[in-house]
């Protein structure tokens, strides 16, 4: 089954997400309001006999809640290739310690980590310097939300697009 770790963000969170997704003009497809989170780890596919396990190890993570709101707008991979359209998630340095805790637990080595919710993937894009322009020029900052666990999810690809269901929730200090 394929699995992810995720920061969950509230529904007004969400709204302003969305209007600021609604001002840029591009090919490609906004994510769904439902579908709207941080991505914490990107598991792929795990096997059923294996979450039980990883699922333990994800209950014993110590880490206290703390205070985010989404900041700035932001493209990967580059301005040259525009693929993905996001929203930046301060403090930074907080969601990359809890990232990194998450991944120790796991017995893994922590990797590079840019905390982010994605707005939108593109397909293209018919004018870049506009689009850029418009990103440069939007000071997205939203309310802030409290951050006081984390969810693993299971991800179902359906033609229409993903389907995301809570596996389990944990909690923070």
């Amino acid at each position: 089954m394929r699995c992810f770790l995720s920061v969950e963000v509230p529904e007004e969170i969400k709204s302003e997400i969305i209007k600021v997704g609604k001002e840029f003009n591009f090919i490609g497809k906004h994510v769904e309001r439902e579908n709207l989170h941080l991505t914490l780890k990107f598991f792929g596919d795990i096997k059923e006999k294996n979450l039980g396990e990883l699922r333990e190890k994800l209950r014993k993570i110590k880490f206290n809640g703390f205070l985010a709101r989404m900041e700035g707008i932001g493209i990967f991979p580059s301005e040259m290739m525009m693929r993905v359209l996001w929203a930046g998630v301060e403090p930074r340095d907080k969601m990359k310690e809890l990232y990194e805790v998450i991944e120790r637990s796991l017995g893994n080595k922590p990797e590079r980590f840019e905390s982010h919710i994605t707005i939108a993937r593109i397909k293209s894009i018919k004018d870049k310097k506009k689009f850029l322009e418009k990103m440069k020029s939007i000071n997205f900052c939203s309310s802030e939300f409290e951050v006081k666990g984390f969810v693993l999810k299971k991800s179902t690809l359906t033609p229409i697009g993903p389907i995301y269901e809570d596996i389990e929730r944990f909690g923070l200090n």
